[in-house]
Order: structure tokens, then sequence, then C-alpha cells
């Protein structure tokens, strides 16, 4: 009797552990399967498809640890539809799974700096280079945000980072040439941006940024010059139209000023937003 007993408790042991381990493996795959179906999904740009399946792998497995990138892959979802706060909870969360994945970081820090918090994005970066101080896209990130906050030794330092491991890398040179502008340094800028502009001379950004630093240095004629270069390499650039006709207006070239001022016009600037400038030019 006791060996029925016995044998009776091992196969309901058995069919328990059996019918658990089915369970667990099914519910792997389905896992799986929705999070194969929600990449289906948003390859064809069905978003609210996408999001719906991944949640349902969120729930068919909360402690799983791979949700950390189904997470993210919730917000970039929500950022395909415009959603930009809600994706940034989404990748707290996920953050909150896996604190050093750095494709997650750098998603997130990227978001951060787009909406303007610079605060917390400047803390992302820094993380990042923490983990991998060679991130290049990182470094020139934080400078940028330094810059921006006017720390301007700190830019400097992340911007020298940057040049020492990719010498030709375009944003760094020229974020050092501003670097000198805002320090105070008008004829070392001035040197940096011709150096690169005999790299690049067909970039109208750089004959701009050059012309702003020679008004700034009480040299209009070379600011003109290099703004009509510039607007010739970007003729429908309505800013760079603008900054010369202020300019034009400014040495009291009346009828230059009227015309750029109308050409602006032309470009989209509603006449109303320079009705004063335009009484200027008479």
């Amino acid at each position: 009797m006791k060996k029925k007993t016995n044998t009776a408790q091992l196969i309901r042991f058995l069919v328990f552990h059996f019918s658990l381990f089915t369970f667990l493996v099914s519910s792997a795959q389905t896992y799986e399967f929705h999070i194969e179906q929600g990449l289906a999904a948003a390859h064809q740009q069905q978003y609210d498809e996408a999001i719906e399946q991944f949640r349902q792998a969120l729930r068919l497995a909360p402690d799983d640890i791979r949700n950390a990138l189904t997470y993210a892959n919730i917000a970039q979802m929500q950022l395909a539809k415009g959603e930009s706060h809600q994706a940034l909870n989404s990748y707290d969360i996920a953050l909150g799974i896996a604190p050093e994945n750095l494709p997650i970081l750098k998603a997130r820090a990227n978001l951060l700096l787009s909406l303007g918090n610079v605060n917390k994005a400047i803390l992302d970066y820094t993380k990042i280079l923490d983990i991998n101080p060679t991130d290049t896209l990182s470094l020139l990130n934080r400078a940028y945000i330094h810059q921006q906050r006017r720390d301007y030794q700190s830019a400097k330092n992340d911007y020298e980072h940057l040049l020492t491991l990719q010498p030709d890398n375009y944003p760094a040179l020229l974020g050092v040439a501003i670097l000198f502008q805002k320090a105070g340094k008008p004829q070392e800028a001035i040197t940096r941006l011709t150096l690169l502009i005999d790299q690049h001379p067909d970039r109208a950004e750089l004959y701009s940024v050059r012309a702003e630093i020679e008004a700034e240095a009480h040299q209009p004629e070379l600011a003109l010059m290099d703004l009509d270069k510039a607007i010739s390499l970007e003729p429908e650039n309505k800013n760079l139209i603008l900054t010369r006709a202020y300019l034009h207006l400014q040495e009291d070239h009346k009828h230059l000023a009227r015309q750029d001022f109308e050409r602006a016009i032309q470009l989209g600037v509603p006449r109303g937003q320079l009705k004063e400038e335009l009484k200027q030019c008479k």
C-alpha cells in the first residue's frame, strides 16, 4: 500500500513539474512571438500595433531582463508617433532595468538634449563617457552643452579630447573656433575658421560664423563679403539674407538693406515683422 502511495505521489510530482516546464517554455516562446510581431509591425510603420505587441510581451514576463530592450522599443515607437515625453518615460523604465546599457543611455541622452533638458542630458553623456571615454558623439554633445552653459574650459577639454580621436572632426573644429569667439579672442577664432574654410569651401555656415565675428570686431566690409559668399552658396536661406540686411542697415546702405528685407519677405518672413526695418530703409 505504501508503495502505491509513493508511486501516486511521484506521478503527481512529475505531472506538476512537467506542466510547469511546459508553461515556462510556452511563455518564453510567446514572449518572443510578441516581440517578433512587434518588430514586424514597426517595420510596417504600424506603431500602435507594435506597442501593443511589446506590451503583451511585458505582461507575460514582467521580470525578464530583456524587458529593458522591449521598453526601449516602445520608446522608439512613441518617438515615431511624436510622443517625446512618453518615450522619455519608457527610456527611464528601460534604464531602471539595465542602467548601464549604452545604446539606451545614448538614446535617452539625445532625447533629453532635443527637448532642451541639458541638465539631465549632460548626466547621461557623462555616464556614457565614464563607461566608454572614446564615444565621440557623446563628447561632442557634452562639449556643446558645456558651451551653452558658458563652461568654456570644460567644452574645450571635450573638444580637444575628441580631436585627439578624430583630428578632422568638422563639428569639433567649428566648436573650437566658436569657443575662441565666446572667450573674446576674435582673431584666433577667425584664423581657425579660415583654416576650416580652406578645407570646406562650400559650407555656407562657416562664412556666416566668420562674418558674425568680423562684424563684432568692427570689420563690416569683411563681414559683408563673407555674407555675400554664404548667400551665394545658399541663396534661399532667409536667415542669412536677414543678417546681411541688418548689417547693410547698420552701415547705412539703405537701398541694399531694403532689397534684402524684401527678398526675405518673398522667402516667407511676414512683412509685418519687418515693418519698422522697412521704414528705416526710406
